[in-house]
């Protein structure tokens, strides 16, 4: 079967994605071990975390603004590079520091992500543009399921297991750099910014602004939803580590089936769709906190990763759709950037609300993603809006 430029394309962007999450979720098991292996404490091991979502909050906007003025291809072959010298460095490191300048430096490229959302909305029409978020979305789900459970696998392997894995983990980079070189072609139709790229004008816009701080509440109560999960479980359910481990591996094919159809489908209304997907993350939240049987949890959280799913896939659609072709880049980076912002700010807040009681926090999720939704209601109802310019 002979696949089209744009499936290569779609595939290529595929694996970009999901090799920068699959080594993003690497370092997540192994954590403990390398904080023990050289004495650092509790503080520095989540500085190790947080290191990368906040080089990739720096980043993004500013890989995204320059893929506007030089191109989407050279932007993703030079941040993958960089991504390949990050492992190398990890793969080679004897000393906390050494890890920590590997997962600063993969940050910075991690960077890349609205780049390759940017160039999905540039061989993608207004039509079919989920479809292209949703590839992205895929690949999220997979480099968060292979991630963990890949570091964790070749941990074991012995006690210099995180330089195994950095070196499977640049492997593949290389095999998404060298495809990203020969595959991806610079889109043809597209409209380079020739000024001197402006990030924060970008929020004037009321269309934009709205999605923004809506990523930041969605992803603020994601991610602590996400970090805490796992106490929840143990607290209210006793599950183990293997019981967990087989819940999160349930999450994540079931949103990589939700979002596998999303991407054969392509709505009309994006926004009203898109209300919708947040309604149905705030249900499942609800769901959650009254969820008292195994069985009922099981239920809160297919409700959780269809509405998770839909948001995954039509919030940055929604994104490109309200900016303009030559400042997608930029208006793309913000989104993403924020995005990681959030990812930090959203365990601290989880270790300071969902555990106080356990599921307590659940209740005020759920308020929150509904005002988050009339608020979406409000500015996209009738369509009264412009595009932005």
């Amino acid at each position: 079967m002979k696949l089209t430029q744009q499936t290569r394309e779609f595939i290529t962007l595929y694996l970009v994605v999901a090799t920068e999450l699959i080594g993003f979720g690497l370092i997540v098991p192994i954590l403990p071990q390398i904080a023990y292996q050289y004495n650092q404490g509790r503080f520095m091991m989540g500085a190790l975390l947080a290191a990368y979502s906040l080089a990739q909050f720096i980043a993004a906007p500013f890989l995204g603004a320059l893929s506007d003025r030089i191109g989407r291809k050279p932007v993703l072959v030079v941040s993958k590079l960089g991504s390949l010298v990050a492992y190398v460095v990890l793969a080679l490191s004897h000393s906390y520091w050494m890890i920590f300048i590997s997962r600063i430096l993969d940050g910075f490229t991690g960077g890349n992500i609205s780049t390759a959302r940017a160039y999905a909305a540039d061989i993608t029409t207004e039509t079919d543009r989920p479809k292209g978020m949703a590839v992205i979305g895929i690949a999220f789900g997979t480099g968060f399921i292979l991630g963990p459970a890949l570091g964790g696998l070749l941990y074991k392997s012995g006690g210099n297991g995180h330089h195994l894995a950095a070196m499977v983990a640049g492997a593949m980079s290389l095999i998404a750099m060298v495809l990203t070189i020969f595959i991806l072609k610079e889109p043809a139709h597209r409209t380079y910014r020739r000024s001197r790229p402006s990030i924060w004008p970008v929020l004037k816009s009321p269309a934009i602004l709205t999605i923004c701080l809506a990523q930041v509440g969605y992803m603020i109560l994601f991610s602590a939803f996400e970090s805490t999960f796992s106490i929840y479980t143990f607290e209210t359910f006793h599950f183990t580590t293997q019981n967990n481990s087989i819940l999160f591996l349930y999450i994540g094919l079931l949103g990589l089936v939700i979002q596998g159809s999303i991407a054969r489908r392509a709505p009309k209304r994006l926004e009203r769709v898109l209300i919708a997907g947040i309604v149905c993350v705030a249900l499942g939240y609800l769901a959650l906190h009254f969820s008292s049987t195994v069985a009922l949890l099981m239920g809160s959280l297919s409700i959780l990763c269809v509405g998770v799913s839909i948001v995954n896939s039509y919030l940055p659609s929604l994104v490109t759709t309200y900016s303009d072709e030559a400042n997608r880049g930029a208006v793309i980076g913000v989104y993403e950037g924020i995005g990681s912002l959030s990812r930090i700010l959203g365990p601290i807040i989880g270790f300071t609300t969902l555990l106080n009681p356990v599921d307590g926090g659940f209740i005020y999720f759920s308020i929150i993603l509904a005002i988050i939704a009339m608020g979406f209601t409000v500015v996209f109802s009738g369509r009264v809006l412009d595009h932005a310019t």
